[in-house]
């Protein structure tokens, strides 16, 4: 479809044509001068088009001044040259005044009509309906239906002025590439710049995934290591242990002998003030026996512990640990201790239990414990001030 006006008489034409180049030239010029001034922002443009779009629903067209389509698409060209979201709502405009000219055309107002299409020329030739409506106005005045409109005679454009026009599409279309050549210039260093963020993003990962590796081989050293030395302490606690329940035995042995069995005797070395010489005194095996039989604590407890009755029944090892403290509070007053329990069996056992306890807490602390038969209840412990003799009756 051509963008030219069709076929008119040729005084209609010729002014035609002088005043479509001079429009030509004032588009140019406007468009280069566009081209200098700061861009508007991307809201102000989206904010003309929505402007744009009421202008024409309210029928806005051209008028009233400073507030119409017409004057909004020439400043959005003017702000964003190479922005086309203006050139469907530049289409709409046209056929908003080729609609008024087919109806001004129906009721015989060539003259009006005539005047709605010469709007639409210069801005959107291309507009669909606008030579069709020229065609019908053109042969009107043909056939004498209707008179051309009166025009006044513009003179055709000098050499000057046509070289004048030819300089700003020259300087326009330079401005036009030099604007494409920014933009690339632009997308290339920002193609550049993401390709260096995303490495140093990449190279900086890398890192972080090294540092954990190393954190977690660390890591892994170190609770190597832990288990080694856990090793080693359970190692010398079994040994030092193993010890221990030897001594204890031993003790236990000791204190738990039959009145019935054989007592090998010691010897007891009195000091005799005068002489200075040593007398032995041989205590048979039957005398210790009945001493220890007779022995008893007199003095008043200083702590008392309820033994659990069910580690107890079960023999449970932890039986020690689940008296409160009564192994530390006997180290920390190097107390003797009571044990009153229905059974004797039951206190044999306990006193290794507590032997045990004991030593782990201070291999130095020895136990001194004693038995008192319980007639009824719970069994307990009590805690007595240290004692440095035997329990046996003076």
């Amino acid at each position: 479809m051509s963008s030219s006006y069709p076929s008119m008489p040729s005084h209609h034409n010729d002014n035609k044509v002088n005043s479509h180049m001079n429009k030509i030239a004032l588009f140019v010029t406007t468009f280069f001068i566009g081209l200098q001034v700061n861009a508007a922002s991307p809201e102000q443009l989206d904010s003309l088009l929505n402007e744009i779009d009421q202008d024409i629903a309210a029928q806005r067209l051209s008028a009233p001044v400073g507030n119409n389509a017409l004057e909004k698409i020439e400043a959005f060209r003017g702000d964003a040259p190479f922005d086309f979201r203006v050139v469907p709502l530049t289409y709409r405009w046209g056929e908003s005044y080729v609609e008024l000219a087919n109806r001004a055309i129906a009721g015989g107002q060539f003259d009006k009509a005539q005047g709605y299409l010469d709007k639409v020329w210069p801005v959107a030739s291309l507009t669909p309906g606008l030579e069709e409506a020229q065609r019908v106005i053109d042969d009107a005045i043909a056939s004498g239906m209707a008179m051309p409109a009166a025009v006044a005679a513009v003179s055709a454009p000098t050499k000057a002025e046509l070289e004048h026009q030819r300089q700003l599409a020259e300087a326009a279309e330079r401005e036009k590439q030099r604007l494409q050549a920014d933009y690339e210039r632009k997308k290339r260093e920002e193609q550049k710049a993401a390709e260096e963020k995303a490495r140093k993003e990449l190279a900086e990962q890398q890192r972080q995934q090294q540092l954990e590796r190393e954190r977690r081989a660390a890591n892994e050293q170190k609770l190597k290591e832990q288990r080694l030395a856990q090793q080693a302490t359970k190692a010398k606690a079994a040994s030092a242990s193993s010890k221990v329940v030897v001594d204890d035995i031993e003790d236990e042995l000791l204190n738990t002998k039959s009145k019935s069995s054989p007592v090998k005797t010691a010897p007891v070395v009195v000091p005799q003030v005068a002489a200075k010489s040593e007398v032995t005194i041989i205590a048979s095996a039957a005398s210790v026996a009945a001493a220890w039989a007779d022995a008893k604590e007199d003095s008043e407890p200083i702590a008392r512990y309820d033994i659990p009755n069910e580690d107890l029944a079960s023999r449970s090892r932890d039986i020690a640990e689940n008296m409160n403290g009564a192994c530390q509070a006997m180290i920390d007053s190097d107390a003797s201790v009571v044990i009153h329990t229905a059974d004797k069996s039951d206190y044999r056992w306990l006193a290794v239990r507590l032997t045990l306890c004991t030593r782990r807490i201070d291999r130095s602390y020895r136990l001194r414990h004693s038995h008192e038969v319980l007639s009824g209840g719970a069994p307990f412990l009590t805690l007595h001030p240290p004692r440095d003799t035997a329990l046996i009756r003076q």
